[in-house]
């Protein structure tokens, strides 16, 4: 079954039963931007530099690659918006300069 054979199928039943399956396709998608979203803010106990230096120890693939850009890419998205982390330094080196 194509799946222009599957749309026509939908569009012959009744109106309730389109309402309904638009609604679960729909709430489908928004759960799993969802899902995503939650994975950006770290609430999976998963901190982006962890994951990141995880990634690094096993690429191997292609498919390993992909996962650590999009992480990577969510990382940079809520350092727009929220700001990056600030950076503390625990010593400091002072130089001679030049006149």
């Amino acid at each position: 079954m194509s799946f222009q054979e599957h749309l026509e199928n939908i569009r012959a039943k009744p109106d309730y039963i389109r309402k309904r399956f638009s609604f679960l396709v729909s709430f489908g998608i928004t759960a799993i931007i969802f899902v995503f979203w939650l994975g950006s803010y770290g609430i999976f106990n998963n901190t982006a530099s962890s994951a990141v230096a995880t990634t690094v120890n096993k690429i191997g693939s292609p498919g390993q690659s992909l996962v650590a850009s999009v992480g990577s890419f969510f990382t940079d998205i809520r350092d727009i918006i929220f700001g990056p982390k600030k950076v503390t330094y625990t010593s400091i080196e002072v130089l001679p300069g030049r006149k």
